[in-house]
């Protein structure tokens, strides 16, 4: 059966650094079959929220063309999620000039309100969500206990742009995950991912509300070329498939994926 990993990230930030070669390593190794990428390196803040280093190498333009070339690189196997950079750049004429570079390859927008510190309601990511309108592009957006990261925000700006989609990764990062659960129930355009998500959690998602609200997803390679050897993964891959209908495995592990990205 496919295995899509809708939450995967290469590049350098803080102490990682995820290669695409763990990437693909990865993949080969735990028979993922397809990637959405987006790159780390262009985070804006770091850990520990402090500034980039002044010689920090990348920009939303550069960070995110690796993403690109490594899609080229590897076709049909990695698609895109450009990470934005809302606070210090903004949705500026590069970013529309990678945009089109990538053409195809590209299926997402990302955002990640911790390396941001700025909630995806703010003012300055207003462009970036009519962007994904005029687009048809799914928006990404990693979601937390943190004072940026809060699901309500996720809730709300998805509740703000019906027509575009939102995923809320992680459902409430290091949370019970229950409002998370929630908010992406009520409404249409609003799903969650597995992203270091307890499996009971996701389980809890489906039966209220449906398997078409959840994606696989992983982090990967955050934690090396073995991520996926993590309990939480090891169960999606495993037990989880016994937990479920086979038809809603599959839309949670692929069918989403390829409903929600286009590929």
């Amino acid at each position: 059966m496919m295995i899509i990993d809708s939450h995967v990230h290469i590049g350098e930030l803080g102490s990682f650094d995820m290669k695409p070669a763990y990437v693909m390593a990865s993949m080969e190794k735990y028979g993922v079959d397809y990637s959405l990428v987006s790159s780390g390196a262009a985070a804006e803040f770091g850990q520990q929220n402090e500034p980039m280093p002044d010689d920090w190498p990348y920009d939303q333009y550069s960070a995110n063309r690796l993403t690109v070339e490594m899609a080229r690189q590897y076709e049909g196997k990695i698609g895109v999620a450009l990470w934005c950079r809302p606070h210090t750049e903004g949705l500026n004429d590069r970013f529309l000039q990678l945009l089109e570079e990538g053409g195809a390859y590209v299926k997402a927008l990302k955002f990640h309100p911790y390396h941001s510190m700025m909630p995806i309601t703010a003012p300055q990511i207003q462009p970036y969500l009519a962007l994904a309108r005029e687009r048809g592009l799914p928006v990404v957006v990693h979601s937390a206990v943190d004072e940026w990261s809060q699901p309500q925000y996720v809730y709300e700006a998805a509740k703000a742009h019906p027509e575009v989609n939102f995923v809320m990764v992680h459902m409430g990062l290091c949370s019970d995950n229950g409002e998370a659960i929630e908010l992406v129930g009520s409404l249409p355009n609003l799903y969650g991912d597995t992203t270091w998500v307890r499996p009971e959690s996701a389980l809890q998602l489906v039966r209220q509300y449906g398997a078409h609200k959840l994606l696989f997803g992983s982090d990967n390679p955050i934690d090396g070329v073995d991520t996926y050897a993590h309990p939480f993964y090891r169960t999606y891959f495993g037990a989880f498939k016994d937990w479920v209908k086979p038809d809603e495995y599959e839309l949670i592990m692929h069918g989403n994926a390829e409903r929600l990205f286009h590929l």
